[in-house]
């Protein structure tokens, strides 16, 4: 849903890499990706699951909007 949210208010941050990465996640989280894939490899060869790779974006958005929020409060 967050990413449906992104692309359609937030285009440009919609092809960020981040929010590619996300969405090649939620697909192999989903069984969307064929074994053969690049993008399945790739992500195999870095995370152990598609739960820490979820994590592990989670993880950066949360960085990336805290470095956001501290910059409104000023």
């Amino acid at each position: 849903m967050a990413l449906d949210l992104l692309s359609r208010y937030y285009p440009r941050y919609h092809s960020n890499e981040l929010i590619l990465l996300a969405e090649d996640i939620w697909k192999w989280i989903n069984n969307e990706l064929p074994e053969d894939s690049s993008a399945l490899i790739y992500l195999k060869s870095i995370y152990n699951s598609p739960t820490e790779a979820l994590t592990a974006v989670w993880k950066e958005i949360l960085l990336i909007t805290g470095s956001f929020t501290a910059f409104r409060r000023n």
